[in-house]
């Protein structure tokens, strides 16, 4: 039989240490961590403030109490910044002080909310029915504070008698005038 003696004792104390762990894990490494942080997973610091889809969308801009714009889509859902929306086909009516109307379609868009900027993408048509004007475009930036509509792809704009393409295209729906920019070519037709 094992005597316990001084050299055996130095061997028996890490053997019951090693077996006990089970029981004392727990404790002591609750007691050892690190006090003050928060726990978080990975997933938490991703995680968005909002994340839904609605349907059938109306947006209203209003500038000194006055309508400036009127933003209707099929559907909107939350994009990964969290002030912008992703809106699906949209028809957008624009108006200007004498309360004549812009009508824009697009088949998609982002709207932010912040900025009241909307960008509309993929066969945007713009429309201004008392000039008799359509423009027609893949790209098209609306700022509500400047009212004004901005267009940095190639555009071409079809009037009563004329056509006109241009590189780039920017009107500010206030004083009714056209900028276009680029290389422009203009096809006018008699009438």
């Amino acid at each position: 039989m094992m005597r316990l003696n001084r050299r055996n004792l130095v061997w028996l104390i890490p053997v019951l240490m090693i077996v006990t762990f089970p029981v004392w894990q727990l404790p002591i490494s609750s007691f050892l961590a690190p006090r003050g942080l928060e726990e978080s997973n990975g997933d938490a610091s991703t995680k968005k403030e909002h994340d839904f889809i609605m349907q059938k969308v109306l947006i209203t801009q209003n500038q000194a109490g006055e309508k400036t714009a009127e933003i209707r889509a099929r559907q909107a859902y939350t994009s990964e910044q969290p002030d912008e929306f992703v809106l699906v086909d949209i028809d957008s009516d624009l108006y200007d002080d004498q309360g004549d109307m812009v009508n824009i379609k697009a088949d998609s868009g982002i709207y932010n909310t912040q900025t009241k900027h909307l960008i509309l993408n993929k066969n945007v048509i713009v429309s201004r029915d008392s000039q008799k004007q359509q423009l027609f475009t893949d790209l098209l930036h609306y700022l509500d504070d400047k009212r004004i509509i901005d267009s940095p792809v190639p555009t071409r704009m079809v009037t009563e008698g004329a056509e006109i393409k241009g590189s780039s295209l920017r009107y500010d729906i206030v004083t009714g005038q056209f900028l276009v920019g680029g290389r422009v070519y203009t096809i006018l037709q008699p009438e």
